[in-house]
């Protein structure tokens, strides 16, 4: 109402109270609303609307062609519910671009008859980019694993601006997906694969907590292939040569800011027993070239404390030095005693400091 979303108590007791068109009366009495009646639907504010997709503008012309292994720069605005410009818009946009749709149908079992639908869910770049004066810009390049037949793709946005608290939504289908870039650059080169766990301090072969987070760090002068339409071309991680009981890891790869080079993968493993682990994960680029990426750690229960390569650098030092140690305490506020002692046991000098560890890391003193 007014351009408002109504509340959920509101839009269910319309709901109930609309008898028109044929209402069945007595499936509306099936339902009732759990939860708060007062509150609305979270809808965006802001419209995302995209005014070019390569060299042809939203406004006119004929549909571009997205080619496989051509780089496309997409530019787009955000606007209010007028369609005027938010100039004081600032914030991220999430573009996602689809591949085709895609048909296919229901098993039609017993006396059901076979339904025909469209689905379209094969994602070719998913990124994000800044949002300034309510304008925005993304290049990406087209992946190698697309599906080649000429048909209309799609991009689906999310943006918001945190610093407000707004947000937009929007999408836009009118351009081509299929063949291949004419022009396109030669592409022999894997991409760097980088595997850590919780964060990048880690060092390979430390501690962790029982339930770490996967981090890959991955970049490529022409970007991650994440489609997955092939098979065989999936980013994916392997638990200690357990081939049967791979981690698909395509949906939890995300670009750097204004940057599709560049990305990384935050994928949580889940409870892992006790001991040392090793674990490797394989990456594609655009063009189709692998490269892997491997490291190993340890386990170690969270009920007691567990340290490693406990040390100082530099050591010998005259004025200062830095302590390091590996521990398994992930997450949460650690106090830490450090004591020196002379060659001989007199005690020099006592350190006592409490500090966050944002993971099973190797920490600094």
């Amino acid at each position: 109402e007014q351009g408002q979303p109504l509340t959920l108590g509101l839009a269910y007791r319309n709901g109930k109270n609309d008898l028109a068109g044929g209402f069945n009366i007595d499936n509306s009495r099936k339902f009732a609303l759990l939860g708060d009646p007062a509150m609305p639907l979270a809808l965006p504010q802001y419209e995302v609307r995209t005014t070019a997709v390569g060299e042809t503008t939203s406004t006119g012309g004929e549909p571009d062609t997205l080619r496989a292994l051509q780089q496309v720069t997409i530019s787009g605005e955000v606007v209010d519910a007028a369609g005027n410009l938010a100039e004081g818009f600032n914030g991220i946009i999430y573009p996602t671009i689809f591949d085709k749709a895609q048909d296919v149908s229901t098993l039609g079992q017993g006396a059901n008859s076979v339904y025909q639908y469209e689905i379209q869910q094969n994602i070719i770049f998913k990124g994000r980019a800044s949002v300034v004066g309510g304008r925005f810009e993304f290049s990406f390049v087209v992946p190698k694993d697309i599906n080649y037949e000429l048909g209309y793709g799609k991009i689906s946005y999310y943006t918001a601006d945190e610093g407000q608290l707004l947000d937009g939504a929007g999408s836009y289908g009118n351009f081509l997906i299929g063949g291949t870039d004419p022009n396109a650059v030669a592409d022999n080169e894997g991409p760097r694969v980088e595997v850590y766990m919780n964060t990048e301090d880690f060092v390979f072969g430390s501690v962790v907590n029982p339930e770490p987070t996967l981090l890959v760090r991955l970049s490529d002068d022409n970007g991650i292939n994440v489609v997955g339409n092939s098979i065989g071309h999936d980013l994916e991680g392997i638990l200690n040569d357990d081939t049967q009981n791979t981690y698909l890891l395509n949906d939890f790869y995300e670009s750097d800011l204004d940057d599709y080079t560049a990305g990384e993968v935050r994928y949580p493993m889940g409870e892992l027993p006790e001991g040392r682990h090793r674990i490797k994960v394989k990456a594609w680029d655009v063009a189709n070239n692998s490269a892997e990426g491997y490291t190993e750690f340890v386990v170690a229960q969270s009920e007691e404390v567990a340290l490693q390569q406990v040390l100082n650098y530099p050591n010998p030092f005259t004025d200062r030095t830095c302590f390091q140690f590996d521990h398994n305490l992930a997450n949460q506020d650690i106090e830490v005693l450090i004591q020196i002692y002379t060659v001989s046991g007199r005690l020099v000098k006592t350190l006592q400091t409490t500090m966050f560890s944002d993971g099973a890391l190797r920490q600094d003193d």
